[in-house]
């Protein structure tokens, strides 16, 4: 699962994700619009979340709601948790269908987090791109109307089964699109759930890195660059292969 995320925006972003899908200038106007939106290290479920998709004319970012409210629901409340979304369900379920065949985006995140169990405690990681890179999370996404005629856009992180590194971590880890999959994941024209499927795929254990974070991120109420910076662990029982992901 991918329950907390971090996105900083840069004063500089290169001009393109992928050949043919510009977005620079929308997402530096949303910002612009949006402050809260630019630096953020412990985002988490029902906050605001920078989404970007394909419109009729190009590349739209848009501050969406962590956590799907399907356009049927009768109310904001679901009865189970929608931030994310899982690859082997999308295609079936009554929640993704609809979005994996029309409304599909991206996350942008600089990093996340997830909780290894080590002994009888919980040790949060934060795991991050080698090369400091910016994930592309693919989402989905959806719009619902509450009884005040209010539009809500909501969205969720699809995940997959966990790499290599990840699998000594947790299960489950965000789908990171590349710049191969990122056009076809984007492209409004391809619905085929069996091709948007075969997309969701866990990316190389090569490309990333992770290290133990402080406790402090366990609490929603902490938000700060802090929050990133590695800590050590004198006593982390683990293999020689695990050791060599928390190297600096």
């Amino acid at each position: 699962m991918c329950g907390a995320f971090v996105y900083v925006h840069p004063e500089e972003y290169s001009c393109r994700l992928a050949d043919g899908f510009r977005w620079r200038a929308v997402i530096s106007d949303l910002i612009d619009q949006r402050p809260d939106l630019h630096s953020r290290f412990n985002i988490r479920p029902t906050q605001d979340v920078v989404v970007v998709f394909n419109g009729s004319g190009g590349p739209v970012a848009k501050p969406m709601r962590w956590g799907l409210i399907p356009n049927w629901s009768k109310n904001e409340k679901m009865s189970r948790n929608t931030f994310n979304a899982r690859d082997d369900r999308v295609a079936e379920s009554a929640i993704w269908s609809y979005p994996l065949k029309h409304k599909r985006g991206i996350v942008l995140a600089n990093g996340f987090f997830e909780w290894k169990k080590v002994g009888d405690t919980k040790q949060a990681m934060y795991i991050t791109a080698k090369e400091g890179e910016v994930f592309q999370f693919a989402a989905l996404y959806d719009s619902w109307i509450n009884k005040r005629g209010e539009n809500i856009d909501s969205c969720a992180i699809v995940t997959t089964s966990s790499n290599v590194l990840m699998s000594s971590i947790h299960d489950r880890m965000p789908v990171i699109l590349d710049s191969q999959s990122l056009p076809v994941w984007l492209e409004p024209a391809i619905t085929e759930p069996d091709r948007l499927q075969s997309l969701l795929i866990p990316a190389s254990e090569e490309l990333l890195r992770a290290h133990p974070v402080s406790a402090e991120v366990n609490s929603y109420k902490n938000d700060s660059s802090n929050l990133i910076t590695p800590i050590s662990i004198e006593k982390f029982q683990c293999s020689d292969r695990q050791l060599r992901m928390f190297d600096h």
